[in-house]
Order: C-alpha cells, then structure tokens, then sequence
C-alpha cells in the first residue's frame, strides 16, 4: 500500500469523466458504459470516484477533471449537485474543471434526446463563488464554490466552461 501511494504521488491524476471514445493516455478515463473503453465504470451522478488505479480513493488529489457530454444528461437536481461536486472533492486545491456542454440558446442543445438538462454562459454563473447567483442560490443548492477562469463557445454553438476549485 504504501508503494502505490509513493507511486501515486509521482503522477499529475487527470480525470476524463464520460469518456465515451474520447479514451485520453495518461488519464483516468471513466464512463457508464461497459460498451466504451475505460479505466473505471461508474454512474457519477450516484458513485464516489475512487482510485481505481491507485488502489485509494483520489480526495483532493487530482490537477484536472474533464467532463464532455455528460451534465447535460442528468436530470435529477440530487444527482446534477452529486456529481459536480464529486469533481470539487477529487480535484487539488487550484485544480481545474473543463467542462463541455451545449448552449441552450441554439439548436444543438435540444437535438439529441437524451440531453435533459440545459446550459447558456450564465447557468455557470451559479456555481461560482461570490457572484449573486452563487450567493442566493447555488450555495443554497449546495453546490461547493468554484473560480471563473473562462467560458468560450465553438462554431457550432459548444461551450467550453474551464473553471478552478
């Protein structure tokens, strides 16, 4: 145990959450499904992420969480706040969220049906610390604060949220 900790210690953690075929070297890459290729299979919006490589679980260890494809699938407000803040708990202290959803503003958000859950740039707006929307309601929610560091939307109308515990 303690080899795999001293192991641990000497690797950058980088989560891909929601994998799919987005399978990244180097990471720890996770998903629902048993029909992709990943390191770990787990439903985030109920499970822990534990150290499936590491043989621990990754509390507060982890320089960067990679999320594409999957909030927008979770309609459950219980599970939508499990989930982010299972990325808050994993992610260092300065670490980074990138998160990848579509604008709710154009088509693309509503075209497959399995997207439940909609984002425009100012959803964002309620999960981090010291804006109104944070301070009304997001801590209210019971989201854990997190840092703007920026927003930026693709030709296609994808956001691109990159944001900082």
């Amino acid at each position: 145990m303690v080899i795999i900790k001293t192991v641990t210690a000497l690797f950058m953690i980088k989560i891909n959450i929601g994998c799919g075929r987005d399978y990244r070297e180097g990471w720890l890459n996770v998903d629902i499904s048993k029909d992709c290729k990943a390191d770990a299979y787990l439903d985030i919006r109920k499970n822990t992420l534990s150290g499936s490589w590491y043989g621990e679980q990754i509390d507060g260890g982890a320089e960067e969480v990679y999320i594409s494809g999957v909030l927008e699938q979770i309609g459950s407000n219980e599970e939508f706040i499990h989930a982010l803040n299972e990325c808050w708990r994993v992610l260092k202290n300065g670490g980074i969220i990138t998160i990848v959803v579509p604008n709710a503003k154009y088509a693309i958000a509503h075209r497959d049906p399995m997207d439940i859950r909609k984002f425009t740039h100012d959803t964002f707006r309620y999960f981090i610390d010291g804006t109104q929307e944070y301070n009304h309601y997001g801590s209210v929610y019971g989201f854990k604060p997190w840092h703007a560091l920026s927003i930026e939307e693709n030709q296609r109308h994808i956001l691109t949220v990159t944001m900082r515990k």
